[in-house]
């Protein structure tokens, strides 16, 4: 397994890549689309191999000495620098180079890493996002930018192959010398902030997420045919009810709609803080969906309405958001549909994703209700769905950024439950009689573990008020948790006076709108307690494993013995021959463990010595199967322990 080393962007051997294409299909230029095709090609050799823009005009088919010094080893450079490298590795990977073999330094990600979290939108404080295009990070660096025109053209969807083809090279060569002097310019501030580490990792997850997005996932086609006629079975009744209950009132009329709810039913309108209602800009008693899910019912009418309104909007937008696009991907692509991962857009810094586009709407990889998970299998009738997670490891995180000595006890202790610990506290029940009742099989006991399910990590994200159960466990865990409590205070007290916190790792997170009220609480509280624990977890750890798990089964891959299909928050979800299971698991383990314990101290410096978890589910559809529990001690023997 190749060594890992950010100083690897310091060797002088490295090419710098911008491609120009044909947009027949939309998708932005996708490589994932067919109907996209590449037309030019720019490349810039560094150092001793000169420095001159070299071209090449072609389709992905014509590029030969492109793809040979990128497949040579002796041609090679030891990285590649692009602004969003997943679009060009995409079309890499379109031409047959094995992007498993190159390492990339992205200008987008570098300026991402650079920005914390502000290139992403914040809700609570109203900062609009700083903009990390390849025009705007030259514009803030005084750099040249990109042609005016070219770029009208392109915005206004005219082909790259019917512009000038002087003004199309010049626009390209532009762009591989203006992404080579912003890359020298990051490159500095990584280095001297120690967030090249950070940069590096982002990077080495990017050629992964190009190959998970090639393969799409594959439903079911039986199942989601089941699910989706139930749904509009389901759905047709409850309109029905819904009609007759209320007499059969026009729902597209607002003045309808509010007569029944303020008239007949008596709901109570919602008020602001001044204790005024809330109407519409004409003043008019508010109808909309959001204060629809808003009223609440003190009479066994309006409890039937929003009980019935509720399950009618539920359902509908489950076939409106995945059903029926599900039943589209069936019908028209063999049960398999694609999405894109997004690395630059979440303030944390963890993944999203978004859908492709098509005439059924789309679907996003991620977020997907947990319901609609047996839907999903592989796409060979004897292959199996593998789904592998880092148990737990938000709170293993907060563990380690607390120091917290109960925390380690307590995931050093065996007979120790988050949930069960929670309900503990929230019901008055000794956690002792709990445990042994659930462990038992004692049904009320596992219904009481359930409920309190929720409410578990509230707390650690700033949650303090509630219910009376719900503020009962809030205290107790931070006089639990005290030194996780004191740690993520300190935080916020730095936050409160310089206005940016510093991660151990190096990322760094900028408040410039923190401000403290006269009840000395800070405004930016949640996002303080949050965004590190959630960083380090899902936006650090997690891809550090799946980097592992994919060079691991790389010769699995290449055989066609297993594909990896798609990557969600703490977890990864894997098609495979079940002659491979268990030499798959074994992959799974080392990645998730001991591989990312080397590359925490390795690349971060980071003596990560808390145990990590792993939970293995196999089976004919994704989230099937009896889960298999490890822990993984650093510097110990995996254990399994259910």
């Amino acid at each position: 397994m190749r060594q890992h080393d950010p100083n690897v962007y310091f060797s002088d051997n490295y090419l710098v890549l911008d491609f120009e294409v044909d947009v027949c299909g939309g998708q932005y230029g996708s490589a994932q689309d067919p109907r996209n095709q590449l037309h030019l090609a720019a490349w810039k050799r560094s150092g001793h191999f000169g420095g001159h823009v070299e071209h090449k005009f072609g389709n992905e088919l014509e590029q030969n000495e492109l793809v040979s010094l990128l497949s040579d080893p002796a041609t090679r450079p030891d990285f590649i620098v692009a602004h969003n490298a997943g679009y060009e590795l995409a079309w890499l990977k379109r031409m047959g180079v094995d992007i498993e073999k190159l390492v990339v330094f992205d200008t987008l990600l570098a300026e991402y890493v650079l920005c914390g979290n502000r290139a992403a939108p914040d809700d609570k404080t109203g900062l609009a996002p700083i903009p990390i295009s390849l025009d705007a990070c030259c514009r803030r660096r005084g750099m040249k930018q990109k042609d005016a025109i070219v770029d009208i053209w392109m915005k206004n969807h005219i082909v790259a192959s019917s512009m000038p083809s002087t003004w199309l090279r010049q626009r390209c060569e532009q762009d591989v010398t203006s992404t080579e002097l912003l890359f020298l310019s990051q490159r500095d501030s990584l280095r001297t902030s120690n967030r090249l580490p950070v940069l590096y990792t982002r990077c080495l997850l990017t050629p992964v997420l190009v190959d998970v997005e090639s393969q799409g996932m594959c439903l079911d086609p039986e199942r989601v045919q089941a699910a989706h006629s139930a749904a509009v079975k389901s759905l047709t009744v409850l309109e029905q009810d819904l009609q007759a209950l209320t007499g059969g009132i026009n729902w597209r009329s607002s003045k309808q709609v509010a007569e029944y709810l303020y008239d007949k039913l008596k709901f109570k309108e919602l008020t602001d803080r001044r204790g005024e209602p809330k109407r519409t800009d004409t003043g008019a008693r508010s109808t909309d969906a959001k204060t629809l899910l808003a009223l609440k019912a003190e009479t066994p009418e309006q409890k039937a309405f929003i009980d019935l309104r509720g399950a009618a909007s539920k359902l509908a937008s489950s076939l409106s958001k995945n059903l029926d696009y599900f039943k589209y991907a069936c019908d028209n692509s063999n049960g398999i549909f694609h999405a894109r991962f997004n690395q630059a857009i979440t303030a944390t810094h963890r993944l999203s994703s978004s859908g492709v586009p098509s005439d059924a709407g789309s679907v996003q990889f991620q977020n997907l209700p947990r319901a609609f998970k047996p839907l999903f299998c592989a796409r060979k009738p004897e292959w199996l769905v593998m789904e592998i997670d880092g148990s737990g490891l938000e709170f293993r995180v907060a563990a380690f950024l607390g120091d917290d000595k109960q925390a380690r006890e307590d995931l050093n202790n065996p007979g120790w439950d988050p949930h069960l610990t929670t309900a503990s506290y929230m019901y008055g029940i000794p956690y002792d009689k709990l445990y042994a009742d659930w462990r038992a099989g004692d049904k009320k006991a596992d219904a009481t573990r359930y409920a309190a399910k929720p409410e578990t990590f509230k707390p650690l994200y700033g949650g303090n008020k509630g219910t009376a159960a719900q503020e009962r466990w809030y205290a107790g865990f931070r006089e639990r948790y005290k030194d996780l409590a004191a740690v993520q205070s300190r935080w916020v007290a730095d936050v409160r006076v310089s206005r940016k916190l510093v991660t151990p790792w190096g990322l760094r997170y900028y408040w410039p709108n923190a401000k403290v009220n006269n009840q000395g609480y800070c405004n930016v509280t949640a996002s303080v307690y949050n965004y590190p624990i959630q960083a380090l977890a899902t936006a650090e750890i997690i891809p550090v494993s799946l980097r592992h798990f994919w060079a691991a089964t790389a010769e699995l891959r290449l055989s066609g013995r297993i594909r990896i299909t798609n990557t969600i928050h703490d977890s990864v979800v894997v098609e495979l021959d079940p002659a491979c299971v268990e030499e798959v698991k074994q992959m799974a383990l080392d990645s998730f463990g001991r591989d990312t314990y080397s590359y925490l101290k390795s690349v971060y410096g980071m003596n990560f010595d808390i145990t990590l978890g792993c939970g293995i589910k196999v089976g004919r559809h994704w989230g099937e199967g009896i889960e298999e529990s490890y822990n993984m001690p650093p510097g110990g023997k995996t254990e399994r322990i259910k």
